[in-house]
This record gives structure tokens, C-alpha cells and sequence, in this order.
């Protein structure tokens, strides 16, 4: 499963990308993924977020 967050002159935009999983595994996952980012949060880490940024 591939998330992707684009931002766009102030806008922001989402791809899912799923492979070999249905709908509820991949609610299920994202679920789970946002546990982990609010629980980095709740403990204050800086770096909840992996980012990159891609010139186009």
C-alpha cells in the first residue's frame, strides 16, 4: 500500500495506491498508521512524518 500527500498551491492531494488487499485491510492499516502518528505525537517527536520533497 502506497500513500501519497501532495501539496499544491496551498491545496493538498491523495493517492492510494493498493495492491493484493481489500478495502477493510487497507482501512484497517491506515487506521493502525494513524495510532502510531498520534501516539508520536502525544510523546512530542519531532520527526512524526517521513517526508521528501520532489521538484516537478
Amino acid at each position: 500500500m502506497v500513500i501519497k500527500f501532495r501539496v499544491i498551491n496551498g491545496s493538498i492531494q491523495t493517492q492510494i495506491h493498493t495492491k493484493n488487499i481489500n478495502s477493510q485491510e487497507a482501512i484497517g492499516l491506515l487506521e493502525t498508521a494513524k495510532d502510531q502518528m498520534m501516539e508520536g505525537v502525544r510523546k512530542n517527536r519531532k520527526e512524526v512524518f517521513k517526508s521528501s520533497k520532489k521538484n516537478e
